[in-house]
């Protein structure tokens, strides 16, 4: 399950594809001895909105990877412990600005950890079972993988192990705009970063949809930032209206 560890900030945005040197046990890797690793298709996407169901936790991510660097979560969390609501961006992969409600243990920069890993797995997941990616998929497509490899998710501020021997099922359909639905189910036994195995089965859940688009769009200019806290040096009085505004007294470039 879920590790910490210690890392650059501006890291973040490529955290979903970077791939990592292959050695023995829970470090990515080729078979039969790496661990399984987030790398090809179903990791492009520009969008993706993933509902999870962890015993009695439940979370809902909204993950936008925009044109550039910029990088946009929204956390809702509701579990036994604590309830709320937070979003946090990196505008162009560097300047952090985060706003939040409730109680979330999180804060900073770790809002962007959970968001990342629930659609790393996903992703994962999906291309375990799916390699040929998301172009493939034409109609309602079930969704079966097992392995006795670890999978590993990771950012770089924290990571998740999940031990096998493991299996996902569930199904993935193609919807409007260049976006899949998907409804997955991952029995798994708790894992280690030392490759530590629980003998109890978890299972997680996972649906929501995700977007792949032929280009990633630029999140929009006209983005509220209204209430909006900016993590920079003397930043405590810095606020901006709009994501556009922040963009242009931060002297970030239009994509082109």
């Amino acid at each position: 399950m879920r590790t910490p560890r210690i890392v650059v900030l501006a890291a973040l945005v490529a955290a979903l594809a970077a791939p990592v040197a292959a050695t023995p046990g829970t470090d990515c890797g080729p078979p039969p001895d790496g661990a399984i690793c987030g790398e090809g298709p179903w990791f492009d996407f520009a969008a993706m909105t993933v509902y999870t169901v962890q015993g009695p936790s439940r979370s809902r991510y909204e993950i936008v990877i925009g044109a550039g660097r910029d990088l946009k979560v929204v956390v809702n969390e509701n579990n036994p412990s604590y309830q709320g609501r937070a979003e946090a961006m990196l505008i162009d992969g560097s300047v952090l600005a985060t706003r939040g409600e409730g109680n979330l243990p999180n804060r900073g920069a770790d809002l962007l950890n959970d968001p990342l890993l629930a659609a790393q797995e996903v992703s994962t997941l999906l291309q375990a079972a799916l390699p040929k990616g998301p172009r493939s998929i034409s109609k309602p497509t079930p969704v079966r993988a097992a392995d006795s490899r670890f999978i590993v998710a990771r950012t770089p501020m924290m990571s998740s192990y999940y031990g096998p021997p493991w299996k996902v099922e569930g199904t993935v359909s193609p919807a409007a705009n260049s976006a899949y639905s998907f409804d997955l189910t991952l029995t798994f036994r708790v894992a280690t970063p030392d490759g530590t195995v629980s003998p109890r089965e978890h299972v997680h859940h996972y649906s929501g949809r995700a977007s792949y688009p032929a280009k990633r769009p630029r999140i929009s200019d006209n983005t509220s930032l209204a209430g909006w806290t900016f993590d920079l040096p003397n930043a405590q009085d810095m606020r901006f209206s709009t994501l556009g505004e922040a963009r242009r007294a931060l002297g970030v470039a239009p994509t082109r």
